[in-house]
């Protein structure tokens, strides 16, 4: 199911810092989809840009 999702999203986001390697390898080949690495610091200015973007 995550990987239809993946096919369909603007963007691919792990909500967390311990994802397993082979997910975040199989996620980083979908084609067109920008990945955003977990940041727990994050201010969210990477997915407004990321919508800036998209909107253009």
């Amino acid at each position: 199911m995550f990987r239809g999702g993946a096919q369909f999203a603007d963007a691919i986001t792990f909500g967390a810092d311990n994802v397993d390697k082979k997910l975040l390898e199989e996620f980083s080949k979908v084609k067109g989809k920008k990945v955003i690495q977990f940041d727990p610091e994050s201010d969210l200015t990477e997915y407004l840009q990321l919508y800036n973007d998209l909107s253009k």
